[in-house]
């Protein structure tokens, strides 16, 4: 009977010392800048239905791992903001947009500390951008040419583009 005691009570306390070191026990890992990864736009981006300051959604493609670890896993939501959007006009004019990706927010074990999202841009670190297609050569029979417009710019849903974590960023354990 003595002998159980003793289990009981080593048993309790490994159980209660995991349980004090479980909340003591913090993963930071450093996410960082120049980290490469691809996302896509979650719908079409026309010209034609977006204007200057409108949000677009995007999606990560590809976990983003250090080290072995993701710390941010497929599917994770972004946006993107429209830096400048042209409808396609008379004349064959065509239509032009321009984006510049903003963030994505962690998801997955792990969060960016102080709640920060990661800042993301292009490969390049240009903003993404679309024209359409002009239609000029028609446009110089002048009746005809008022009433033709050219293409719009599109940023099609599901195309894959290469992006990089703009900045570092602290990665915890939640």
């Amino acid at each position: 009977m003595q002998r159980k005691a003793k289990v009981s009570y080593v048993i309790a306390i490994s159980i209660l010392s995991l349980i004090a070191l479980t909340g003591t026990i913090r993963a930071d890992i450093e996410l960082p800048a120049g980290t490469q990864t691809k996302i896509e736009f979650v719908q079409d981006i026309s010209s034609k239905f977006v204007k200057p300051g409108d949000i677009a959604p995007i999606r990560l493609l590809e976990p983003i791992t250090v080290g072995g670890v993701v710390l941010v896993k497929e599917g994770a939501m972004g946006s993107a903001r429209v830096v400048s959007a042209e409808s396609a006009g008379k004349g064959g004019k065509p239509g032009e947009i321009e984006l510049e990706l903003i963030e994505l927010e962690p998801n997955g074990y792990y969060k960016a500390a102080d709640d920060k999202k990661i800042q993301i841009e292009t490969h390049d670190g240009q903003t993404i951008k679309a024209r359409g297609k002009g239609k000029k050569t028609l446009s110089y029979i002048v009746f005809f040419g008022l009433l033709i417009k050219g293409g719009e710019g599109i940023i099609p849903a599901g195309q894959p583009i290469p992006v990089k974590v703009k900045e570092d960023i602290m990665i915890v354990l939640e």
